[in-house]
């Protein structure tokens, strides 16, 4: 039986977990906190691996400091997130400051404890002292319906304690539910409610636009979403600027949900609560070579000193996220400013829906890879650099080409970029290695890693 409370955290934010850990033992609960766990001769990533598989649930600390600090970037991940929620070990966020949430662990329980400590403590210790989260094997979208997944939305948010009533089947007002919801100004908030149900499409800023006039043709106050999938890129952008009168409950926050509802998943999926293991494996094989892939890309240096080193990362990289369904890169060499340099050339002969499109859509028979390891204070992506890629992307190779660098392109690449889609109808994406690292934890997930491509696609025609 799993019993610790784990905590991921930075040892700048060290007081604050002492103080965390004395008041979480004054309430009974067990903690996994290294300072006390980790003995002199041990090693360190194998007795934090021991503690999260020890573990109930997983506090992250989050703060300005955690944000930046190695140690929580490796134990708070959100592949390893999301591997320990679909093993039923609770996750929770502290955020003890003025922190942004980063998107992609938004879904999660968060806890703000940065402006009234006392009180966010004793929310903290009363969502640790609730039932534990059953281990539940993954969910199969596919046995369901749009209808079903309409159904499983009105009975989940009725449990938990929306009052909500159905559009009249007469009529499809663009919604699927609507619901009042006392304010603090003693009157009713109004709220509309649809369910996105999709096997492979994603939500796009479209589908937000039309929500938000919606709202605004209803007079609602707020609109609700909820999909078994997810936002794009470019679609975080618009809430976040755009329409924060939307909430998004995306894949992750809705199974966080369905988790806690064994008669719900039992009637939708058939599924009941697995008898829990011996031992929760998190961290196997196939995570601990993501994370070595990106501590390799974090390590490189910049400049000509690291660029061969930064190439075959980025190889080693794109051939294990997409290799198949592309095929193995062709490597070519060329010089240029003294640096021998080497494209990649991964043929696409793919029937898989987004390399498909990019084939018809840009002829691209092949994708050209270029990389760029210019360091900050050195060479710009510019527009000879989108000339050289450009000069590449022939009737026999096809109109599509990326360049991955760890620097964004200047004023002059992007303009160039451009104009080369204008006159030639090429396309040229920028993959950071942020980028890199989304693809591979998307990769990790069971997701699509090439939806961040179309997610770069998207948001260069949504913005030109």
């Amino acid at each position: 039986m799993r019993t610790k409370i784990f905590i991921s955290y930075s040892h700048s934010d060290k007081l604050f977990v002492d103080w965390l850990t004395r008041k979480l033992n004054e309430s009974n609960i067990n903690t996994w906190y290294d300072s006390n766990e980790i003995k002199l001769g041990d090693s360190i990533k194998q007795r934090i691996k021991e503690g999260l598989e020890a573990s109930s649930s997983i506090i992250v600390v989050f703060s300005k400091n955690s944000s930046k600090s190695e140690w929580v970037r490796h134990e708070f991940n959100s592949a390893l997130l999301h591997n320990s929620i679909t093993k039923g070990i609770r996750i929770i966020i502290l955020k003890i400051d003025d922190v942004v949430i980063p998107t992609d662990i938004a879904g999660y329980l968060y806890i703000d404890l940065s402006k009234d400590r006392e009180k966010g403590l004793e929310y903290l210790i009363k969502e640790i002292k609730l039932a534990p989260v059953a281990t539940y094997s993954k969910l199969d979208w596919k046995k369901l319906n749009y209808k079903d997944f309409e159904n499983l939305i009105y009975e989940l948010l009725t449990k938990e304690g929306f009052a909500i009533s159905r559009t009249p089947k007469t009529r499809d007002g663009g919604f699927d539910f609507v619901a009042t919801i006392p304010n603090k100004f003693e009157s009713n908030d109004k709220i509309l409610i649809e369910t996105k149900f999709y096997n492979n499409q994603k939500i796009s800023i479209d589908i937000l636009r039309q929500l938000y006039s919606l709202s605004l043709s209803e007079k609602a106050d707020k609109v609700f979403l909820v999909t078994n999938s997810e936002l794009t890129n470019s679609s975080r952008d618009f809430l976040s600027h755009s329409a924060t009168n939307i909430v998004v409950w995306e894949e992750q926050k809705l199974l966080n949900k369905l988790y806690t509802s064994p008669d719900i998943l039992e009637k939708y999926f058939s599924i009941k609560p697995l008898k829990e293991p011996r031992q929760v494996k998190l961290i196997d094989k196939e995570f601990s070579n993501i994370q070595q892939l990106i501590q390799e890309l974090d390590n490189c240096s910049e400049g000509e000193k690291g660029w061969k080193q930064y190439e075959d990362i980025c190889v080693k990289i794109l051939t294990q996220l997409f290799v198949p369904p592309l095929g193995t890169p062709k490597l070519q060499s060329r010089r240029q400013s003294g640096i021998d340099i080497r494209d990649a050339i991964f043929p696409n002969r793919s029937k898989e829906e987004n390399w498909r499109f990019i084939r018809e859509d840009y002829d691209a028979k092949y994708i050209v890879v270029e990389f760029n390891n210019y360091s900050e204070k050195g060479s710009d992506i510019d527009k000879q650099t989108i000339l050289q890629i450009s000069d590449y992307l022939k009737k026999t190779i096809g109109r599509f080409g990326i360049i991955c660098s760890r620097k964004l392109p200047n004023n002059s690449g992007i303009e160039k970029r451009k104009d080369t889609f204008i006159e030639q109808n090429k396309l040229v994406l920028f993959v950071s290695n942020d980028h890199l690292k989304e693809m591979l934890r998307r990769k990790y997930k069971k997701l699509d890693p090439s939806d961040v491509i179309i997610d770069l696609i998207d948001d260069f025609n949504l913005s030109f």
